[in-house]
């Protein structure tokens, strides 16, 4: 074993290719590297969990991102209303399919929440 310099301690242990593939998954899925995982599940089962799962799915992260665009749609709109230029019919509709579109974005993601 070897010492850091913040007082973490190297440990050192094998896993036959299978494990450490199901490991790896596991890591994949939750976005965390293997050494903190690993170390949670030993410290977990000594009843001293350092790692509660947060809820990271992908399909929070395509809602946000869904959020970010529907978010930048409404800056542009907003931008061209308050500029004084002129606002034909066509734009009008087409702000108002946004708008619809927007709106069910919004209802889905809170169904999903």
């Amino acid at each position: 074993m070897k010492s850091n310099s913040n007082n973490k301690v190297k440990v050192v242990f094998y896993l036959n290719l299978d494990d450490k593939v199901f490991i790896q998954n596991q890591c994949d899925l939750l976005q965390i590297k293997p050494s903190f995982f690993i170390r949670n599940a030993v410290l977990e089962k000594l009843d001293k969990p350092v790692y509660v799962n947060p809820i990271h799915n992908l399909e929070t992260k395509k809602y946000m991102a869904a959020l970010n665009i529907i978010g930048n749609n409404l800056n542009q709109i907003a931008k061209k209303l308050n500029s004084n230029a002129q606002f034909l019919i066509a734009d009008q509709q087409i702000v108002l399919q946004e708008i619809k579109r927007i709106n069910t974005h919004i209802v889905e993601i809170n169904s999903k929440l």
